[in-house]
C-alpha cells in the first residue's frame, strides 16, 4: 500500500512540473530501465507441498529501447527478468524451497495517447520466453521451458527537458507453453516432459527512466 501511495504522489508531482512540450521531431531514439514489485505471480506447478507456501525475494527487472516514428508510435525492444524463492515449511519442520526464474526478449508496439511531456500510453509485445526451477536442496533434477512470451502494459512517461523521463507503469507478462521439460544434473535418471497446472504469468508495477535522443 505504502508503495502504490508513493508512485502516485510521484505521478501528482511530475504531472504539475513538467517543462516545454517534447517533440518526436519525426523520429527518437530512447533506452530505458525498468524496477519492478510484483503484484501477482502465478503457480504453474500443481505439487501439493508448493501450496503452502508463497514467493519471497522477488527480483524483476528490464532494459529496453526503443524508436519513436513520431509522438504517438513507437517500436519497442526490451529484455525482461525476473527471479524468485518459492518457500514453504513442510511438516517435518525443515524449510525447502525452489528457485524460481523467467526472462524473455521481446518486440512490440507502444502507443502514446497524447502528445507532450505527459504520455500516457498502451503497450503489446510479444517474443522468446525462458522459465526454469530449481530445488534448492541440491537435489538433481531441475525444470525449464522455452515458448512465445506475451506482455501487455500501460503506463505514463513524464518527460523532463525533452531527454530524461520517468515512467510509472503496470505490466502483464505471460509464458506460453504448456508444458515443461524435467532435466537432470547426474546420470542415472531419464529426462521427461510434464504439463504446467497453468501458464507462467506475472503481473507487475514499477517505476522506469531513461533518456532520449
Amino acid at each position: 500500500m505504502r508503495k502504490t501511495a508513493f508512485v502516485v504522489l510521484l505521478t501528482i508531482i511530475l504531472a504539475t512540473t513538467a517543462g516545454a512540450d517534447f517533440s518526436g521531431r519525426n523520429g527518437y531514439g530512447r533506452i530505458g530501465f525498468r524496477a519492478a514489485y510484483p503484484i501477482s505471480l502465478g503457480q504453474p506447478f500443481d505439487w501439493d507441498a508448493l501450496e503452502e507456501g508463497d514467493y519471497h525475494g522477488v527480483i524483476a527487472g528490464c532494459l529496453e529501447g526503443g524508436y519513436g516514428f513520431n509522438d504517438y508510435l513507437e517500436l519497442t525492444i526490451a529484455v525482461n527478468f525476473e527471479l524468485a524463492d518459492w518457500k514453504y515449511q513442510p511438516e517435518i519442520g525443515d524449510e525447502v524451497g525452489w528457485d524460481f526464474g523467467s526472462g524473455s526478449a521481446v518486440l512490440g508496439l507502444t502507443g502514446y495517447f497524447i502528445e507532450g511531456d505527459i504520455r500516457p500510453y498502451g503497450r503489446l509485445d510479444l517474443g522468446v520466453s525462458f522459465h526454469y526451477s530449481d530445488d534448492e536442496q541440491d537435489q538433481p533434477g531441475y525444470t525449464r521451458s522455452t515458448a512465445f512470451g506475451m506482455g501487455a502494459g500501460v503506463g505514463c512517461q513524464f518527460v523532463i527537458g525533452e531527454v530524461f523521463y520517468l515512467e510509472p507503469y503496470v505490466h502483464w507478462r505471460a509464458h506460453l507453453s504448456g508444458s515443461y521439460e524435467v532435466e537432470f544434473d547426474e546420470t542415472g535418471y531419464e529426462p521427461r516432459e510434464e504439463d504446467y497446472a497453468s501458464a507462467p504469468m506475472s503481473l507487475h508495477t514499477g517505476l522506469g527512466f531513461g533518456f532520449l535522443f
